[in-house]
């Protein structure tokens, strides 16, 4: 499982982008990279969410579907999370990586106008905390993504720091819940997906026998070597 709970309130977590081919890499980065995406695999799946936000100077509630979802690129071995927002105010896409070199997460977001929006930072105990800056006036913008309630429920936040400098003010709040909640939250053990580690959500078979996946992107790689990643899940259990 996610070595984080992303969201849990006693530890903290965070991601997004269209399906499009990863920058090459080598076993060894397409390795970690794998590695520190399923840190905050938790977001896989669909969100049902509300959002809430002063815009045009008035306060503005809204609703809102989010899809996260893994891709894999089977030529170089490496993976990044996709991000589909329905119905946004603010983001309506983007891919989130993971730079081995540089250690760092790195969302390539779109907002409702198409305007791509390069945003880079760590996964902490309060969650993924994203950040770019404006080239005009300067001004910091700030993504915290994090779950709680064992995956039941996401929290995305945008914050905005005028031309750099003082406090932080919120611009936006999105409150989501997880489409399959029956999967999330709760006492118990959660299905966990065979192929990264997320919260199982999609059921799929193997030899007569029921695993789990998070999403589409993993049900689609499940599909194209079945034995591999039932071999793989059966030995991490042993």
């Amino acid at each position: 499982m996610t070595k984080y709970r992303f969201l849990a309130a006693t530890g903290l977590l965070a991601g997004l982008l269209l399906a499009a081919t990863g920058p090459a890499a080598d076993k060894g980065d397409a390795e970690a990279n794998k590695k520190a995406l399923q840190e905050v695999g938790d977001l896989a799946g669909e969100w049902k969410g509300s959002g809430e936000a002063k815009i045009a100077g008035r306060n503005t509630i809204w609703k809102e579907t989010i899809n996260w979802g893994w891709k894999f690129d089977k030529k170089n071995g490496d993976a990044w999370i996709t991000l589909e927002v329905k119905d946004g105010k603010f983001l309506s896409g983007g891919s989130l990586k993971y730079d081995a070199e540089k250690k760092l997460y790195r969302l390539t977001a779109t907002d409702t106008d198409k305007k791509e929006m390069v945003y880079e930072g760590k996964l902490t105990k309060k969650g993924l905390i994203l950040e770019r800056k404006e080239a005009g006036s300067g001004d910091v913008h700030r993504l915290t993504v994090f779950t709680l309630a064992d995956g039941a429920r996401m929290m995305v936040q945008g914050d905005v720091q005028t031309k750099g400098k003082g406090p932080f003010s919120t611009e936006f709040k999105i409150a989501a819940n997880n489409a399959a909640e029956s999967f999330a939250g709760g006492g118990g053990k959660k299905p966990e997906c065979v192929v990264t580690g997320g919260l199982g959500t999609m059921a799929v078979s193997y030899n007569g026998k029921t695993y789990y996946v998070c999403c589409s992107g993993c049900r689609e790689e499940f599909t194209a070597n079945p034995k591999k990643f039932v071999d793989e899940f059966e030995k991490k259990k042993k």
